[in-house]
Parts: C-alpha cells; structure tokens; sequence
C-alpha cells in the first residue's frame, strides 16, 4: 500500500492552496494521511480527490476532527496524531499499541525506529511531504516542495 503523509499545510480558508508537486508525488497513492494543522477544509477537499484522506486535528486547526485517528494496514497499526498532544510520541505508540506513529507539529521531518515502532513526521507541507509503502517492509521516503 502506498500512503502519502502530510502535515502543516496551514492554508487560509481564502488564501494559498497545495503545491502543484504534492498532487504529482501522491498522484499514486492508496490513502492520504494528513497530520493536522490543515486550517482549511478545502485542503482535504483536494486532497480527497486523489485518495481517501485521513485527518486529525492540529492545534492551529477549527475543523471538526479527532485529536488522533488509528489505522490498519497490512496488519500494521498506524496511530495518525498532530503531535502537540504528547512529548513522547514513542511512548503514545506503546499506549495505542501502534508499530507506526505518523505525527507533524514540528514542521522537521523524521523517520526513526525506536525499537519495534517507526515514528514518521512529514514536515510541513510547503517544504517537504512523505510517501510511506507498506508491504513486506516499511519505506519512507521524502520529496522536498519547491
């Protein structure tokens, strides 16, 4: 499965709109997972028309989402959550028993394993967005946004 994650998209309601590169580098995938901090609905509203989008709520963001959302694929838990909720984002994945943490927030993107669970930031999305796939093993990869 091919996911793309994105996170810190911070689009006005009236202003700005996605990179035109986002919607190549996703134009492949399964699922969108999107970190938080949208601040806009229309975001998910494109994004949406290139994959199911999953969604949680930012602490810049007054859409009605959950603070964080659990995924299965492949038999892999993906726990999907901003970030400013918690200091210890491994510790969050052992509570929700996740083996992937995707989370943004930080705007730096990251992926560690830490033990048995892959933590993964995008970082924000006028800099950089991730394509996770999942199939016999985890790859993450990043494409900066210019």
């Amino acid at each position: 499965m091919i996911i793309g994650l994105i996170s810190d998209t911070h689009i006005s309601p009236k202003k700005g709109k996605l990179n035109e590169r986002i919607f190549e580098i996703f134009e492949n995938a399964d699922l969108i997972l999107h970190a938080g901090d949208i601040t806009s609905q229309k975001v998910l509203d494109e994004l949406s028309q290139i994959a199911p989008v999953t969604a949680v709520l930012g602490n810049k963001d007054k859409l009605d989402l959950n603070k964080y959302e659990i995924i299965e694929v492949n038999e892999n838990r993906i726990i999907l959550l901003h970030g400013h909720q918690t200091d210890d984002l491994y510790e969050f994945g052992v509570k929700n028993d996740a083996d992937i943490v995707v989370s943004g927030h930080t705007h730096t993107p990251n992926f560690e394993k830490v033990n048995d669970i892959y933590l993964i930031n995008p970082g924000r999305a006028s800099k950089s967005v991730a394509i996770l796939k999942i199939e016999k093993e985890i790859e993450v990869n990043f494409f900066e946004i210019q």
